[in-house]
């Protein structure tokens, strides 16, 4: 064999087990339901001990992969059966923790409960959980009496980008509710965006700044460029320390590589200038 031809066939080869490897990879099975164990735990969910209960609940949390589903499902029946309320918030905080959307409807009544603890653990589930049913039940929470349920449903409709919710969260702005400020800011379409910034003078401005901070930060593809300008310009004709303050703070945190336009008008505002579009990027990113 000649030597080209020898180095012919070990590229071959190599491509080969090479191409194998990966499609090896992709088609990796997962780790089947440890079955036997979620069953064992189960049962100490019925018939144990509070402690014992509380220490089994911890182990389902620990479960991952496909596992994690048939974990949720046994501390489902828990949830279903009722408990004390010490192993009721331990079990509502592993369902958070699990993040199974099919928990859901389970958590979402314990959202209501008589009890401050086991109303704010499901709060938090719902969270993680995420789905329709977390949704909804994180839409309602927002409109009852509870202030820290309030405020966790608003910071937990950000987190599962329940971007139908911002008129909810519009509604309870001004209500004692400063995360949905924040939620709004992460989960507005352009038009909100700028009914938020209207605010702006109307609101204590540390209420209004946590929303504008992630709308001047998101990309330029959710919140175009001349809002932002805008914004910025409104921001500046403030005049005021606290509006200095936290321009400053918004240009130390902007990307280096975003926005050439952007970052040009925050540099304008953070020296008093008015905010015009650069002469020289014409309007593109960087």
């Amino acid at each position: 064999m000649t030597r080209r031809a020898a180095v012919t066939v070990c590229l071959a080869l190599s491509g080969l087990f090479g191409t194998s490897a990966v499609h090896a990879e992709k088609t990796k099975v997962p780790a089947p339901v440890n079955r036997g164990e979620v069953d064992r735990l189960s049962r100490v969910l019925d018939t144990g001990s509070e402690d014992e209960k509380l220490a089994a609940l911890d182990d389902l949390g620990k479960l991952t992969g496909a596992s994690a589903a048939a974990a949720a499902s046994a501390v489902g029946e828990l949830l279903r059966r009722g408990a004390s309320v010490p192993v009721l918030v331990r079990a509502l905080d592993v369902t958070g923790k699990l993040a199974q959307p099919s928990s859901s409807a389970l958590v979402a009544p314990y959202a209501r409960h008589r009890i401050s603890d086991v109303r704010l653990a499901a709060t938090r589930a719902l969270s993680t959980t995420g789905g329709p049913d977390a949704t909804a039940a994180l839409r309602a929470l927002l409109h009852g009496d509870d202030g820290a349920s309030r405020g966790l449903a608003a910071s937990g409709l950000a987190t599962l980008k329940a971007k139908d919710a911002v008129s909810d969260l519009f509604a309870v702005l001004a209500k004692d509710v400063p995360e949905a400020a924040e939620a709004i800011g992460q989960l507005c379409a352009p038009a909100e965006c700028a009914k938020f910034s209207d605010f702006l003078g109307r609101l204590p401005f540390d209420l209004v700044q946590s929303g504008l901070s992630p709308i001047l930060l998101r990309p330029e593809t959710e919140v175009p460029a001349e809002l932002k300008l805008e914004i910025l310009e409104r921001l500046r004709k403030l005049q005021t320390d606290e509006a200095r303050k936290f321009l400053q703070t918004v240009r130390a945190s902007y990307p280096d590589k975003g926005n050439v336009q952007v970052k040009y008008g925050l540099d304008q505002a953070v020296d008093n200038k008015p905010v015009l579009p650069s002469p020289t990027a014409k309007g593109k990113a960087k």
